[in-house]
C-alpha cells in the first residue's frame, strides 16, 4: 500500500466552506446572571412582603389583646424577615486556596449594603420596653418598611 503525501491528492477532499459552515453564537454569559439575580431578588422581595402582611395582622391583634403566644409569635416573625433581609445584605464567598498543610477554603462575607447591614444592627442593638408595646411595634414595622426598601 503506498501513501501519498503530496498536496494533489488533498484537494479530492473538500472542507466546508464558510457558506455551508453555520456559526453558534453565544449570548452573554452574564445575562442569565442577570436574570436569575432578578428572579432571586424579586422572590425575596415577596417573601419579605408576605411576612410583613403577616407582622401588620399580628400587630393588630397585638393592639387589642397583648398574649405571650402573640409576642413569641411577633418575635419569630421578626426573625425571618431578617434572616430574610440579611441573606440580601450580605455575600458569601468561598475561596480555596493552599497552605503549608494542604488545601483550606476561606469564606468572605462582604457587605453589599452598608445601609441595610447599619439597619440591622440599630434593630438589634435596641432595648425594648415592655411598657410601651404598641409604640415598639411601630417602630419596628418602620424600620422593616425602611430595610424592605
Amino acid at each position: 500500500m503506498k501513501i501519498e503525501r503530496g498536496k494533489k491528492e488533498l484537494r479530492g477532499f473538500s472542507l466546508l466552506g464558510k457558506a455551508d459552515s453555520r456559526e453558534i453564537r453565544r449570548g452573554n454569559a452574564s445575562s442569565f446572571e442577570q436574570e436569575l439575580s432578578q428572579k432571586r431578588e424579586a422572590e425575596s422581595q415577596l417573601r419579605m412582603q408576605e411576612i410583613l402582611k403577616k407582622l401588620d395582622k399580628l400587630g393588630e391583634q397585638l393592639k387589642h389583646k397583648v398574649n405571650l403566644n402573640d409576642l413569641m409569635l411577633y418575635k419569630k416573625l421578626i426573625r425571618n424577615f431578617l434572616q430574610e433581609a440579611t441573606a440580601k445584605a450580605y455575600l458569601l464567598q468561598k475561596e480555596r486556596g493552599r497552605n503549608r498543610r494542604g488545601r483550606t477554603v476561606l469564606t468572605t462575607i462582604s457587605i453589599v449594603d452598608q445601609e441595610v447591614e447599619q439597619l440591622i444592627n440599630d434593630f438589634i442593638g435596641k432595648k425594648k420596653e415592655a411598657v410601651d408595646i404598641l409604640t415598639t411595634l411601630d417602630k419596628i414595622r418602620g424600620m422593616l418598611v425602611d430595610l424592605m426598601i
